[in-house]
């Protein structure tokens, strides 16, 4: 490894780092483990286009050392195992069928699924699987807003809060952005409980008994004053919320189809090799 810098900067100056490289005559050799060789060939593609000099140095010195040390070890490797230790070509011939059978019926998916997955359909999940659909923690539609004690629109910013007129919405927004320390006036996404005291610590105690009994908290903490406006909530080990499992419900639909679809691939294929007898059990 003598040469291993001059070589990495000549890597680089002839646009090692460049997805356009251009071609080299010689292929010159970078390490040596036995007499096994790692060549410039080898590495003329291992750093993306964009990548500064310092980075592509850093990045061909570690593929180098590495390839060293993983040669080393494969080289102790192959003098200490059996021939039947090291006998993978029955492992390498299913792998390769499980691969070329995967990427098969990927095809098939992508050709033929059909991936338009109606609401009515959602909806009839849900309601059918209902005891699938349960809360693992508490949750909140909520509305809230940080606001330093000394601001002029204190007062302002604590009536709109608790309005659920849209005007005022986005009047609130309108201040938020200006004078709030940190606010979330997105009102109909179902964040947990435990996320939103993140935020804002207000005492809860029990909280199953707080969202129950609260629909507007303020809560002072110098110098800010927190501001809060339940809109809903849902309780751990109750049914979830069908706008939470939504995405959810729609994967869960798409991959029945897919097993579907597969499924029937694979029965059509038995039965067309059947009728042309292409195969038998002995």
């Amino acid at each position: 490894m003598k040469n291993l810098f001059v070589i990495i900067s000549f890597l680089m100056l002839n646009g090692m780092a460049c997805q356009n490289a251009a071609f080299r005559d010689s292929d010159r050799i970078l390490a040596r483990v036995y007499d096994v060789y790692l060549y410039e060939s080898d590495i003329k593609n291992l750093v993306p286009a964009g990548t500064s000099p310092a980075d592509s140095m850093s990045i061909a010195q570690n593929f180098i050392s590495n390839w060293v040390k993983n040669q080393l070890i494969l080289q102790k490797a192959e003098k200490n195992l059996s021939s039947e230790q090291k006998d993978f070509s029955n492992l390498i011939k299913d792998y390769r069928n499980s691969l070329v059978i995967y990427e098969y019926e990927t095809q098939l998916i992508n050709q033929k699924l059909d991936t338009v997955v109606r609401d009515s359909e959602i909806e009839a999940y849900y309601n059918e699987n209902q005891s699938n659909f349960k809360l693992n923690e508490n949750i909140v539609q909520a509305i809230f807003v940080k606001i330093n004690e000394k601001s002029k629109y204190l007062n302002k910013i604590k009536k709109l809060v608790r309005s659920t007129n849209e005007e005022d919405r986005d009047s609130l927004t309108y201040y938020c952005i200006r004078y709030a320390e940190d606010y979330d006036l997105i009102d109909r996404e179902w964040i947990t409980f435990d996320d939103l005291i993140m935020r804002v610590p207000i005492p809860t105690g029990n909280p199953e008994t707080f969202l129950t009994k609260n629909t507007f908290v303020q809560h002072y903490e110098k110098p800010f004053w927190y501001f809060v406006n339940f809109l809903d909530y849902g309780l751990k080990e109750s049914l979830s919320p069908l706008s939470l499992e939504r995405n959810n419900i729609r994967s869960i639909l798409l991959n029945k189809r897919k097993k579907l679809l597969i499924k029937k691939m694979q029965d059509e294929i038995y039965q067309q090799a059947l009728k042309e007898n292409n195969f038998e059990y002995f």
